[in-house]
């Protein structure tokens, strides 16, 4: 007789009715909950017990998982995320790397005409003259000084408008955008939530702009204050995460219990 302590972790595993599907295993019996399985089936060989012992035969295959809402299962092909009973296979790195490159392009974009603006503003000085002397600029007129503080605010102003609308709206549009900006659009990944729900515009905002631009912002300053690179190295360990991570997950996608998947 299997003691309790035997028994297999709670998990996704393969359905011992012999279906091609997956079926949540509470750490004591099987449960009622199902998922579809990667590719449209199993993704280890089936436990087939008898007719009589069908919920009481404990899985032969472990997934590695956190909870019923979630987990991660290990196929011949891809990893794939299985979310709220449904499996979507996990994106690479290169793809998120596209993307990435994408959305950026598209914000400067974006920033352009708060460059141009501030260019115009800052224009009529005459940067020939400027010094620096013991640490601070010489040769500015307190006209030019508002003027670069002018200049300063446009580009502020349109990196927070630029932050507060692009990527937030695009990843909480309904329907089959969910969850993608433009440039996860464009190379076929979108975002997903750990708890299954939909992606809206306050769960965005803070994975793309406080965890991906204010927090990286400030690791990297104080990294790089104290260390010269120290910070930067921070944040390209936080991107390049993905490439040996088993869940393919990013710093970001810890912080907000996201997964980054294809279509």
């Amino acid at each position: 007789m299997t003691s309790v302590d035997d028994l297999p972790v709670p998990g996704w595993y393969a359905d011992p009715r012999g279906e091609n599907s997956l079926r949540w295993w509470n750490g004591r019996a099987w449960t009622e909950q199902t998922a579809v399985a990667p590719g449209g089936g199993a993704f280890a060989p089936p436990v087939v017990p008898s007719a009589t012992a069908a919920q009481d035969t404990p899985p032969a295959v472990v997934a590695v998982t956190s909870s019923p809402q979630v987990a991660f299962v290990a196929t011949a092909g891809r990893p794939a995320v299985v979310v709220a009973g449904r499996s979507r296979p996990l994106s690479g790195w290169w793809a998120r790397a596209a993307a990435f490159i994408v959305d950026y392009l598209i914000t400067i974009a974006f920033l352009l005409p708060f460059i141009v603006a501030a260019i115009l503003v800052v224009a009529g000085i005459d940067f020939s003259v400027v010094r620096i002397v013991n640490g601070q600029l010489k040769g500015l007129t307190t006209a030019d000084e508002v003027s670069i503080g002018i200049a300063v605010l446009i580009l502020l102003a349109g990196n927070l408008l630029v932050s507060f609308t692009y990527q937030p709206l695009t990843m909480a549009r309904k329907g089959e955008q969910n969850g993608r900006t433009w440039g996860m659009q464009v190379v076929g990944i979108r975002v997903v939530r750990q708890n299954g729900a939909a992606m809206s515009y306050g769960p965005a905002l803070v994975r793309q702009f406080l965890v991906m631009g204010l927090l990286y912002a400030v690791i990297s300053g104080i990294g790089n204050a104290f260390t010269v690179i120290g910070g930067t190295v921070a944040i390209a360990l936080a991107y390049l995460w993905p490439l040996w991570d088993k869940q393919n997950r990013a710093l970001q996608d810890f912080i907000c219990s996201t997964h980054v998947v294809r279509d």
